[in-house]
């Protein structure tokens, strides 16, 4: 829940800005931290561009993950799909209006 209420108290300043959720393992536990990147992304009704894969890169000394060659493929098709993704939405801008935002309700899940 964390997260969530981090996301909502930004005042929809992230709303349909393009973010994506990058993690370099070390070890274990990446996937979990991803997802939750990925939710705070979602919470925040950002645009995500993505991958081929988890954009997750692997290493167990610094600078090692530069050794991951699937990694690295992951994170250069990753930088390309956010800068088309930023094109598309600069080129729609003039062509599509944005949609109104709504207000965040909140609902108490204690009756």
């Amino acid at each position: 829940m964390v997260h969530f209420f981090v996301a909502t108290s930004n005042g929809g300043m992230f709303r349909h800005k393009i973010g994506a959720s990058v993690v370099a393992v070390r070890r274990s536990g990446g996937i979990p931290v991803f997802d939750q990147l990925n939710n705070y992304i979602n919470y925040s009704e950002m645009l995500m561009p993505t991958s081929n894969y988890w954009n997750v890169a692997y290493g167990t000394a610094p600078g090692e993950v530069t050794q991951d060659e699937e990694g690295m493929q992951i994170m250069r098709v990753l930088g390309k799909n956010t800068a088309w993704m930023m094109k598309v939405v600069e080129a729609g801008k003039s062509q599509v209006k944005e949609n109104e935002k709504e207000d965040k309700i909140f609902t108490n899940f204690i009756r």
